[in-house]
């Protein structure tokens, strides 16, 4: 069973019974340390929430984080994000929109649920809802539809609960007013940079450099190090071995025709008018007729690039509305079919999508084409050749790690493999030592000593393309650098550290002496040397043009008026020090707010009751009895 599954480990089945075990073995585990306790995580108000219940959760962020992470995720991963404290809070919230909507007698009724079943996508073929792609998609992500409708229950009767909860938080004009004015005035600003690069008489000598060795000794320690010796299994090992009957490249060309199969496609560009998915008819109409305006322009033979550039609202108006191309599933429905019905040159009228309205230019088409075998047959040839080289060196690997299962020496294990051990110079966790050996990527096996006990065998670790054996011989404590290894090392960062305060002494000794008024900035940089500085206008939420990472400027120069042109500190910014005074402010004009009060009223609104919902389900669950049983979790 176990070389079967070794094998195998490249197949999508065994990886998922794989995964599956390592589940079942966690949750068994837990299980019989609790054999004797009740079979519930927590329980709110006394209504218990199961073990089979956390379980499923469990389960179900595990899955979302293999999708966001793949291989990378691991054991380390998963602890680091404190995933099971995560289901069991999520589960906890779950029990407290459950007693709320009984509270209030929230239900959600059979019609409810099937109206929402026909309305997911997910779920739907030509438009309409299909039976067999509902169970399909259910058993691809390993639910019955029983346990999805449960779940689609508890969303519908959330969000009725939600609605209720923030009914009647609205947002008037003049607040949406004051937000915008808030958000959208711009500032510039006049600075002055004092840079402690430039205090170049300002360095450390010998008795500091000294005084700093002998006060930080700690500071001065060398990095831990490791010995190691290795056995490496490499694909190319085998080349001598390996043979692929033309019968198997055509079974593989056979049996994988979509990966020789380009469909068809088109070269496309287009313009958008933007207008939202659920915009009311009027926003509908008056977006309709922006583009019919813009395309009887397009069909008059204007430059279609240009008018791409003047009146596209979508990301690719930079570049004159050019898509590239593209296949019919790379783009959403109603464009793809406008697209793929039109010729070489046409030109369409609106077609609306969920982004808005598109007039599309079509400039090329190309049919679908298939790679013919005898064109394929060499690359399938190489592709089958370089997987089976690859798992034989990795079932030698497995057959030499057996040994060391077997209680064989690291020794005996390399005479097992008819290998000779290599051994490493002494290495730290970065593997810089290590380069020049042949090793696939010196930094990984590096980590991978590290995470060993002296005298360890590793299991088998694959490393790009090879496997490796490794051996710890020997660990190796940090200890004191001596002087004249680290003494330019302290120089170089004493130095640094020296003309900083320098910098920052001497920044601060000018900014005393500017006063309210911003004009002084200039007198300041005037008698010390220095120039001075003019930035363009920025929002409070962008960092200020030229100066990377200035978000802190920017938040200060907010601060600033007429009577209070200069900032009252020295700003520190990547290391350097800045003084600074207003130059001047733009505040938005009362067209501009008009044109995007609605814009704003929604936003604001959509914010204000998201953070009035989590207040008030943060209050139910602070008046609430919650238990944990942390056993579980721990």
């Amino acid at each position: 069973m176990l070389r079967y599954l070794r094998e195998n480990t490249g197949n999508w089945i065994i990886k998922f019974f794989l995964a599956i075990i390592i589940v079942v073995f966690v949750f068994l585990g837990v299980g019989s340390m609790n054999a004797g306790k009740k079979n519930q995580v927590a329980s709110v108000n006394d209504q218990a929430i199961t073990f089979a219940e956390y379980r499923d959760a469990y389960q179900r962020m595990i899955q979302r984080l293999q999708q966001q992470f793949g291989d990378s995720l691991n054991d380390d991963l998963i602890k680091s994000m404190n995933v099971k404290q995560y289901a069991v809070n999520s589960l906890i919230d779950q029990k407290i929109l459950e007693i709320e909507a009984q509270k209030l007698k929230i239900v959600v009724s059979d019609e409810e649920l099937k109206q929402n079943l026909l309305s997911i996508k997910a779920f739907q073929k030509d438009g309409l809802f299909n039976m067999d792609m509902y169970k399909r998609v259910l058993g691809q992500n390993a639910m019955t539809p029983e346990t999805f409708e449960a779940m689609q229950r508890n969303t519908i009767r959330n969000a009725k609960l939600q609605r209720m909860v923030i009914n009647g938080i609205t947002v008037g004009n003049q607040e949406a007013q004051a937000w915008y004015l808030f958000n959208n005035t711009k500032a510039g600003i006049k600075y002055v940079l004092i840079d402690p690069g430039t205090f170049s008489d300002v360095f450390a000598n010998e008795d500091q450099i000294r005084a700093q060795y002998d006060d930080h000794h700690d500071l001065y320690m060398s990095e831990p190090k490791c010995k190691a010796a290795f056995l490496v299994f490499a694909p190319k090992d085998f080349e001598d071995q390996v043979k692929i009957e033309e019968a198997s490249v055509r079974d593989f060309y056979d049996q994988n025709q979509a990966q020789f199969t380009t469909p068809e496609q088109v070269e496309a560009s287009h313009i958008l008018i933007t207008v939202g998915e659920n915009a009311d008819e009027q926003a509908v109409a008056k977006a309709r007729e922006e583009a019919l305006s813009v395309y009887e322009k397009a069909i008059q033979s204007v430059d279609f690039s240009e008018l791409a550039k003047a009146y596209s609202q979508g990301p690719s108006a930079a570049n004159g509305g050019y898509l590239g191309r593209f296949d019919k599933t790379s783009m959403v429905k109603p464009f793809a079919d406008a697209a793929f019905s039109m010729k070489a040159g046409d030109i369409s009228q609106p077609v609306r999508t969920r982004f808005g309205w598109h007039i599309i230019k079509v400039t090329d088409k190309t049919p679908e084409t298939v790679t013919p075998f005898e064109t394929a047959k060499a690359q399938i040839q190489k592709e089958l050749a370089a997987s089976q080289l690859q798992d034989m060196a990795y079932n030698k690997a497995e057959d030499a790690y057996d040994a060391v299962l077997d209680g064989d020496s690291f020794e005996q294990v390399a005479l097992v493999a008819a290998k000779k051990p290599v051994s490493t110079p002494a290495f730290t966790i970065l593997g810089s030592e290590l380069k020049g050996m042949g090793i696939s990527d010196p930094g990984e096996f590096a980590s991978t000593a590290f995470s060993l006990v002296d005298n360890e065998i590793s299991e088998v670790k694959k490393i790009g393309n090879n496997y490796y054996l490794m051996h710890v011989l020997e660990k190796i404590d940090p200890s004191l650098r001596a002087y004249d290894d680290v003494k330019k090392e302290i120089a170089v960062k004493l130095t640094a550290d020296l003309q900083k305060q320098t910098a920052k002494k001497a920044a601060e000794s000018m900014l005393d002496k500017a006063g309210n008024d911003a004009a002084n900035i200039e007198k300041i940089a005037s008698d010390n040397d220095l120039a001075i500085e003019s930035s363009k206008l920025f929002t409070r939420n962008e960092a200020v043009p030229g100066i990377t990472g200035s978000e802190i400027i920017a938040q200060a120069a907010f601060s600033l008026d007429e009577k209070n042109g200069v900032y009252k500190q020295v700003l520190e910014v990547s290391g350097k020090f800045y003084i600074i005074g207003l130059k001047e402010k733009e505040i938005p004009d009362t067209a501009a707010i008009a044109d995007n009060l609605d814009k704003v009223k929604l936003q604001l609104e959509a914010r204000k009751q998201q953070d009035y919902y989590s207040q008030w389900l943060a209050a139910r669950k602070e008046n609430a009895d919650i238990r944990i049983n942390t056993d579980i979790i721990n």
